[in-house]
């Protein structure tokens, strides 16, 4: 029988009906590739280099499962999907060539990845797919035709670098949302202005950014997307000259949570390069002002660190990004900071400011407590026994003693871990006479760590125990938690694990319901390894496996990974064992 090498439609591997041609949605989680569906509810993902197989493969299970991740890693193949290859797929003709070249003679790689559900699961998830492709198929009508690759029909409007400019300036966003749907360069000569040496056009610019963006994403995926992943690599980019890329990213993110809400991820890791922190804690502040789960959902913990950083800049822009994203469970963590007067200066989302970190922190304790503030009218908010009469002996000793403890972080910082010890002992027997439990938790958890330091692992876990009690006493879920991984490391450095455990079911139950699952899978981990460590593996693997299950839905594949291989050697040796 002579085999078909003519040029055909696509057709579903599973009814054998023509399909449309694949189109962009975002988000891209695994790659960049486009997306179908069938009738007969099978999801096809396309690849044009043909190379990806794997990640397209993880993709259209993820979008048949409608991004339902626990759901999708559970699936058993052959019982609950089937799945298939259309190889030598052309998009530009939307056309199956058989021989791998057009007729032109042209090599074509592209492979379309088909995956269907059985037929319960697809009854259940298929509607989730079809909304999003409609909405698709619905805003690309309206926009007209959407691809991004061509230069458009003859005669179309472009406008200059002025034009643009202007309209930036007087932040007339529909104008340049229409601009933008014209001219596929308008994008590009916004985020042009970011270079600007005018400092208020730099931020209109990231503003412009996020909003038009905001506006366009469904009219124009493709070109959005690749422009916030443009963005977001400019940032990693230590060599290049990324001024103010993070933070245009961001807003994207801030104007579309739902859409691109999971690039948060990518933002948050550029923390570990330091210059970068404040345009990363910008950037989370916008986003958690109006989408406060995504932030919690990702790295909660991360910002709290980056109060105690080294930098004014980082430590004010940490206590705003809170404040933005009222976070009620740092107010304790935020008085610490009312007292700061090193200078900082932000843009707030309508004008630049220069304040001081104090101030930032009163502003954000103020808007967690539901009292309207603005930036600009920020006031030094001065709180307990420090603000009253300064004729008060109990008040001048009070601060004696806060000015004693700023001055033994700066000999720790000096590596002057005995006077630093000297100021800590005299401030906390100050805090004590007064009765401010809130200092007296700070110094013990600042003599603990000079102890820690000095290599006095015993005399560092009582004082970092009776911190603890304070904060436990006082419903500080933050400092709670913090205190509780010092303990961990403590107990863990010693080897003595099964101290470690209650540590650990006390941290997971406060970060749950904080909601950082980041940090509950952080936790889970370390109790499968006290288990794996005590010999109990069932109970081991049911911790490991919880913990898999949150970083696949947090799409960490690292971390993943990881797990995976780790469940797998556990899962052997039980089955050993048992057989």
């Amino acid at each position: 029988m002579a085999i078909n090498i003519a040029a055909h439609p696509p057709r579903c591997p599973f009814c054998d009906r023509i399909v449309d041609p694949p189109r962009d949605i975002e988000p891209k989680f695994l790659g960049d590739f486009s997306y179908g569906s069938c009738e007969c509810g099978a999801v096809y993902v396309f690849d044009v280099t043909g190379h990806n197989l794997g990640a397209a493969f993880s993709e259209a299970l993820g979008f048949a499962c409608d991004e339902d991740w626990d759901l999708a890693w559970d699936l058993v193949p052959g019982e609950d999907y089937e799945d298939a290859l259309v190889e030598g797929y052309d998009e530009v003709e939307h056309l199956v060539q058989p021989t791998g070249r057009t007729k032109e003679g042209k090599r074509v790689r592209g492979v379309l990845t088909f995956l269907r559900l059985a037929g319960d699961i697809r009854n259940l998830k298929g509607s989730g797919v079809k909304k999003r492709l409609q909405a698709m198929q619905v805003e690309s009508r309206q926009a007209g035709p959407v691809d991004d690759s061509s230069p458009g029909p003859v005669g179309r409007i472009r406008f200059s670098k002025r034009q643009v400019a202007d309209a930036v300036r007087k932040m007339d966003l529909l104008q340049l949302t229409r601009m933008a749907m014209d001219d596929v360069l308008v994008l590009h000569k916004i985020q042009r202005l970011l270079y600007s040496a005018d400092e208020n056009l730099r931020w209109m610019a990231v503003l412009a950014l996020g909003g038009v963006v905001g506006a366009i994403a469904d009219k124009r995926p493709a070109r959005c997307g690749d422009l916030l992943r443009r963005l977001i690599y400019a940032g990693n980019d230590s060599a290049a000259a990324n001024w103010g890329m993070i933070e245009a990213a961001g807003e994207i993110i801030r104007n579309r949570p739902e859409t691109y809400g999971y690039y948060i991820n990518n933002i948050l890791s550029l923390l570990a390069d330091p210059p970068s922190r404040p345009a990363v804690l910008w950037a989370v502040g916008r986003i958690g002002e109006v989408s406060p789960k995504t932030v919690r959902n990702s790295a909660f913990f991360t910002l709290l660190r980056m109060l105690d950083d080294t930098d004014s800049s980082v430590r004010g822009h940490a206590c705003w990004a809170l404040g933005q994203m009222k976070a009620v469970e740092v107010k304790n963590s935020l008085a610490r900071h009312v007292d700061d007067s090193e200078p900082v200066r932000l843009f707030d989302g309508e004008s630049i400011i220069d304040t001081t970190v104090g101030e930032l922190a009163s502003w954000a304790i103020k808007r967690i407590s539901g009292d309207s503030m603005d930036t600009n009218e920020l006031k030094k908010d001065d709180q307990g026994i420090a603000g009253q009469d300064s004729d008060n002996p109990e008040a001048a000793e009070f601060r004696r003693a806060q000015a004693l403890y700023k001055e033994a972080e700066v000999l720790i910082s000096r590596g002057m871990s005995l006077d630093a010890m000297q100021k800590l002992e005299e401030a906390l027997e100050i805090f004590e006479s007064v009765g401010s439990h809130r200092e007296i938790a700070n110094a013990c958890d600042k003599k603990g760590d000079v102890h820690w330091m000095r290599g006095d692992l015993k005399r560092a876990l009582p004082l970092y125990q009776r911190a603890l009690a304070i904060c436990e006493k006082n419903d500080d879920a933050i400092s709670t938690v913090i205190l509780s991984d010092k303990i961990i490391d403590l107990y863990r450095q010693q080897k003595d694990y099964d101290k470690a455990l209650p540590y650990y079911y006390r941290s997971l139950e406060l970060v749950e319901e904080l909601g950082d699952s980041g940090r509950a899978a952080f936790y889970l981990t370390g109790i499968g390894d006290i288990y794996q460590n005590q010999g109990k593996i069932e109970d081991a693997l049911d911790a490991y496996r919880i913990a898999l299950r949150i970083y696949r839905g947090m799409k960490s594949r690292e971390r993943a990974e990881i797990l995976e291989k780790g469940v797998a050697r556990l899962e052997a040796l039980l089955y050993s064992q048992e057989a």
